[in-house]
């Protein structure tokens, strides 16, 4: 994979406004940094895998289908089956962005083929998030098996997330690794954006299973902090960019937000149809209009901000991005 041209900044230069804010974001950046070890949820207690069967394991009301008559005329057994599946799946999407998404960017800023990201604090920055990206990993993987084998589910099989299908034909579109390596950075910054708030959804709700909530809530805790960081990262690395990067850039940053809000309808369809739900088709198939207005339901202004921030919304290149997603600026 080449490395991407040498820095040259189309917004600001090196004007004294430019260096005093870059410096600004680095000591950021510095104290962020600094403060893993104390912060960082695999530098402390583990959380506790104690199950309580009573419990449901997943929200129903995150289920893309729960208010759909088929699914409510179900047996209480097999609505069981699906919020444990539901609740799998959920962990399964957050291993697919850690693994399948944030790390490889992170490889791609250690290996210097991000403008921007090659100080000492960037490196820094992103061994840490590594590390806790593989906490991560162990910690959802060490409840999915639990709740695999305490619900009978041992032999389910999730499919391919749109997020990852969608990230990886963008990339496939591109014929320059700089322009690869800018999709999967921009899916990147977008998933870290929105992953805590994913999070949220469970990290506080005291009605399902105290595991999961548990397990939900210590991840969700590193997360907030990866927001920060790779906001900060995209104030970094956007100035680093050639104009033609920037460019680049701001035409593929949108994109990963319908990506990530993605109702994921197939898997659910696989899934009903593992557990022999009545009437699978035809709930999914109902539900698929729902997934034209899937983006509505995230809060996508830390995006658009960033945007403004950086500059992207001042170049027509970042307006017209935005607009062809139908984003309002």
């Amino acid at each position: 994979m080449t490395t991407m041209s040498a820095p040259a900044i189309a917004t600001g230069g090196t004007d004294a406004a430019h260096q005093h804010e870059q410096s600004e974001v680095k000591a950021l950046l510095q104290r962020i940094g600094d403060g893993w070890i104390k912060r960082a949820k695999v530098r402390r207690d583990a959380v506790d895998l104690a199950f309580d069967p009573a419990r449901p394991d997943f929200l129903e009301e995150l289920l893309p289908f729960h208010a759909h008559p088929l699914y409510q005329r179900l047996a209480p057994e097999l609505k069981s089956k699906i919020l444990s599946a539901g609740w799998i799946i959920y962990n399964e999407k957050t291993v697919a962005i850690e693994s399948a998404i944030v790390s490889p960017s992170c490889y791609d800023a250690l290996d210097g083929r991000i403008p921007g990201l090659t100080d000492e604090t960037s490196r820094q920055i992103v061994c840490e998030t590594l590390v806790d990206e593989a906490y991560h990993l162990l910690l959802v993987a060490n409840a999915n098996r639990l709740t695999r084998t305490r619900r009978g589910l041992e032999d389910l099989k999730i499919p391919s997330f749109n997020l990852v299908t969608m990230m990886n034909r963008e990339k496939s579109l591109q014929s320059e690794d700089w322009q690869k390596i800018l999709v999967h950075l921009a899916t990147s910054v977008v998933s870290e954006i929105f992953v805590s708030d994913y999070l949220h959804q469970l990290s506080d709700c005291a009605e399902i299973q105290p595991m999961n909530m548990a397990t939900v809530a210590a991840h969700r805790h590193d997360e907030l902090a990866h927001s920060k960081i790779f906001t900060l990262m995209t104030k970094t690395f956007y100035p680093a960019l050639s104009p033609r990067e920037q460019a680049f850039f701001a035409s593929v940053l949108p994109k990963p937000i319908e990506w990530f809000a993605d109702l994921e309808l197939d898997i659910w369809s696989s899934v009903l149809e593992q557990l022999r739900v009545p009437g699978a088709a035809t709930i999914i198939a109902d539900c698929r209009p729902l997934n034209a207005a899937a983006r509505e339901r995230l809060d996508y202004t830390g995006i658009v901000g960033l945007s403004h921030e950086v500059g992207i919304l001042s170049t027509d290149a970042g307006r017209n991005s935005f607009a062809a997603q139908g984003i309002a600026i």
